[in-house]
């Protein structure tokens, strides 16, 4: 495990955390609220401790967004203009790397086997709904993802330094 990995989960304690699950219940992202910008900018550190699940690409509600690989590593799986058709495009995104995803991007997070990655995560206002392709269909995320959301979930959600139990150990 990398020093910047375990200082990240140290530090990510004492941020408000939102452990976002798949279908199967499993968490596969951990998102600690860091800060609110102007403009209606948020600022997150996310943590993948598994791929996005399913096999669908999905897109954002907000305008635009920036990651920036912090530690660890994952392959995206993107397709520009979905809705046309376009065919699938794979990358590596590494430590140092930034990614900007507009809102009309669908992609999908897979990470190695038994890794994890942390970036830092900022979005814009949100802009529209969000959802999912599956063999070029649009399906909106209310019709998939049962796990409640609030745009304001960081202003209640817990700290892990006061509930340790709500997310993973820190395995990489």
């Amino acid at each position: 495990m990398s020093l910047l990995n375990r200082l990240l989960y140290k530090l990510s304690a004492y941020c408000r955390c939102r452990v976002i699950n798949g279908p199967d219940d499993h968490p596969y992202l951990e998102r600690y609220h860091l800060l609110r910008l102007p403009f209606g900018y948020q600022a997150y550190l996310h943590r993948f401790v598994a791929s996005d699940p399913g096999r669908s690409l999905h897109n954002h509600p907000w305008k635009y967004a920036l990651s920036l690989v912090l530690c660890g590593r994952y392959r995206e799986t993107r397709m520009l203009n979905a809705r046309n058709g376009n065919a699938l495009q794979n990358r590596w995104l590494r430590p140092g790397r930034l990614n900007f995803i507009s809102g009309e991007v669908f992609h999908r997070v897979n990470l190695p086997a038994n890794a994890e990655c942390w970036s830092l995560f900022i979005h814009a206002p949100k802009a529209k709904s969000w959802g999912f392709i599956r063999r070029q269909e649009y399906l909106d995320h209310n019709e998939i993802v049962t796990q409640a959301s609030n745009p304001l979930w960081w202003r209640q959600a817990e700290r892990p330094i006061k509930c340790p139990q709500m997310r993973l150990p820190c395995t990489v």
